[in-house]
C-alpha cells in the first residue's frame, strides 16, 4: 500500500491508497488521473481506449467517473465499467478484449479497512504495471498540470467482460466433471465485488450455491474485507449448517482466496497452493515452472521436486510473479497472501479463477479439503506448520531489526543451525531442517512482518522466541 504523505501523492507498484476524504480526494483523484493519461500520451495508442473499473467502495464509481472525464480532457478514449467489477475481470479485459487497450485503471483498496480507496493501474498484457512504470506515473504527478475535466454530462461508453470471461474459464477449467459431481458450495464475497461473478460461475457449473453477503455494503459488515480465519464466521456456520463440501471466501476486489472445508476448518492460502499445484499435475496433467514468493510456503517446492519441475522463488508481491509469467513457462504463480495465478491464463492474481480449481479438484479426488491435503502433503515427502506475526514497532526499531538479522544474529534454533541468509528482501533465514522465517520491513506503516515456516512446533516456538529476544533487547534501548 502506498500512501499520501505531507499531502504529496505517492504512486507505487500496487498503486495508491489513502483515506477517503483525507488523502483520497476527487482533486487527488483528477490529479493521478493526469498523471497516467500522460504516461498513456507518451508511451501509449490515442487510438485505443483506457478501461477504468471500480469495485464496492464507497464513491467508487463516482471516482471512476471523475478519472474517465479527466482521461477524456486529455484527448484520450476511455470506458468506464458497466458494474462493479472484481480486479480479475478488469485484468483480464486489459489484455484479452476483442480490441487492443492503454491498459486499466481499477479503483479499489482490495483488503484494506472500508475508510480506504485506492486507484491501480493496470497493464496492457493484463498483469500489475511494473516499478519502471510507476516510477514514470510518479513523476507527471503535478497538481497544476491537471487539464479541466469534461462536461459531467458527457455519456461514456460501457463494457462489460463477464461473458468473455466466463467462456474463457471454461477453457481452462473442466465444468463438465463438476456439474456430473452436483457439489453443495458456499460463498461469502465479503460485501465485495466478487459477488455475481464466482458464484456465477459455480451455479453454471452445477454446484447447488449459496451466497453470503451478496449486497453492496461499503463498510463490509464492520469487518475488513480479507478472507482471513477471524471474519469468516458467518462462513464457518454456514458450510456446517447446510453440510457444503466446501467454503470459499474472496477480499474485496476478488484477487485474494481461502477456503473452509466441510467440517469448518479453514484452509490458508499456502495450503490452497500446494493443492492445487498437485491438481494442476496430477489431475490435469499440466507442467510447467512453479513461482512463489519469499514468504510462500517450500511445500510447493518439494512438490515441485517430486514432479520434476523448477522453482522460481520471488521477492514479495505479484508483480514479480508477473514478470516470470510473462517471460517463462509457468505452471502456477502463488502469495502467500492468497494471489494465485496459472498457465493460459492472466499474469495476475485472480480469486475466482482459484476458487474454480478448488470446486474442479474437488470435483476430480472426490475426497475432502483434508484428505486432498494429506495427499498433498504424502507426494511432497514433508510436513511444516505455517505462521506470521506483526511487529509493530517505529521505524527505528524495524531498521535495527533487519539489520541485526541481516548481519546473521541467529546462528541456530533448536539446535538447528543456519543453511543460509537470503537478503533478498528484508532477511530470509533457513535452517537445515527446512524450516525459515522471514523478516521484512513495512515500508508505509511502524511495522515488521514476519513470516515462519517450521517442521515441528517445537522449531516454531524456537524461531518465534529468538525475533521476541530482539526485539525485547531493541525496545530496551
Amino acid at each position: 500500500m502506498v500512501k499520501t504523505i505531507n499531502n504529496k501523492i505517492k504512486f507505487g507498484t500496487d498503486g495508491w491508497r489513502e483515506i477517503i476524504a483525507d488523502g483520497f480526494t476527487f482533486n487527488n483523484v483528477r490529479i493521478v488521473s493526469n498523471a497516467i493519461g500522460n504516461l498513456i500520451l507518451r508511451n501509449g495508442n490515442k487510438s485505443y481506449p483506457v478501461i477504468i473499473g471500480y469495485d464496492t467502495r464507497f464513491l467508487g464509481k463516482e471516482f471512476a467517473t471523475e478519472c474517465a472525464l479527466t482521461l477524456a480532457a486529455l484527448g484520450l478514449k476511455v470506458e468506464l465499467s458497466k458494474n462493479t467489477i472484481p480486479t480479475p475481470l478488469i485484468a483480464f479485459w486489459a489484455c484479452k478484449a476483442p480490441y487492443k487497450t492503454n491498459g486499466a485503471i481499477q479503483f479499489t483498496a482490495s483488503h484494506n479497512p472500508p475508510k480506504y480507496c485506492g486507484i491501480k493501474y493496470i497493464t496492457s498484457y493484463g498483469g500489475p504495471a511494473p516499478q519502471e512504470v510507476t516510477d514514470e506515473i510518479t513523476r507527471y504527478l503535478d497538481p497544476g498540470k491537471v487539464q479541466s475535466r469534461l462536461d459531467p454530462t458527457v455519456i461514456i461508453p460501457a463494457f462489460d467482460p463477464k461473458e468473455a470471461y466466463t467462456k474463457h474459464i471454461k477453457e481452462l477449467i473442466n465444468f463438465d466433471i463438476i456439474k456430473n459431481t452436483k457439489l453443495k458450495v458456499i460463498y461469502d464475497p465479503l460485501y465485495g465485488a466478487g459477488n455475481s461473478y464466482l458464484d456465477y460461475l459455480l451455479k453454471e457449473a452445477g454446484c447447488n450455491t449459496i451466497t453470503l453477503h451478496n449486497k453492496r455494503d461499503p463498510m463490509f459488515g464492520n469487518l475488513l474485507p480479507e478472507p482471513k480465519e477471524e471474519f469468516l464466521n458467518d462462513l464457518k456456520e454456514s458450510v456446517i449448517s447446510n453440510q457444503a463440501i466446501i467454503g470459499l471466501a474472496t477480499d474485496g476486489d476478488a484477487d485474494r482466496l481461502s477456503a473452509i472445508d466441510s467440517c469448518g476448518t479453514f484452509f490458508s492460502p499456502n495450503k490452497i497452493a500446494s493443492m492445487l499445484l498437485r491438481h494442476l499435475v496430477k489431475n490435469k496433467k499440466l507442467t510447467g515452472d512453479v513461482v512463489r514468493t519469499l514468504s510462500t510456503t517450500h511445500l510447493m517446492d518439494h512438490l515441485a521436486k517430486a514432479y520434476g519441475l523448477s522453482v522460481i522463488e520471488t521477492p514479495v508481491g505479484f508483480k514479480w510473479i508477473c514478470e516470470q509469467m510473462i517471460k517463462n513457462n509457468v505452471l502456477i504463480g502463488a502469495e502467500e497472501s492468497g494471489g494465485i495465478s496459472i498457465l493460459n491464463h492472466i499474469p495476475d492474481k485472480d480469486a475466482i479463477l482459484a476458487g474454480m480449481l478448488l470446486v474442479e479438484m474437488l470435483s476430480y479426488e472426490k475426497k475432502s479439503l483434508k484428505e486432498i491435503f494429506n495427499d498433498t502433503l504424502k507426494d511432497a515427502n514433508w510436513k511444516c506448520i505455517n505462521d506470521r506475526f506483526d511487529l509493530h514497532i517505529n521505524d527505528e526499531q524495524k531498521q535495527l531489526l533487519i539489520s541485526r538479522l541481516q548481519n546473521g544474529e541467529i546462528k541456530e534454533c533448536n539446535g538447528i543451525q543456519v543453511k543460509s541468509i537470503n537478503n533478498t528482501e528484508g532477511t530470509k533465514y533457513l535452517f537445515n531442517d527446512g524450516s525459515w522465517f522471514l523478516a521484512r520491513a513495512s515500508g508505509t506503516e511502524p511495522m515488521a512482518r514476519v513470516y515462519f515456516e517450521a517442521t515441528s512446533e517445537k522449531s516454531l516456538q524456537s524461531m518465534k522466541g529468538e525475533i521476541q529476544k530482539i526485539i525485547t533487547e531493541i525496545c530496551q534501548k
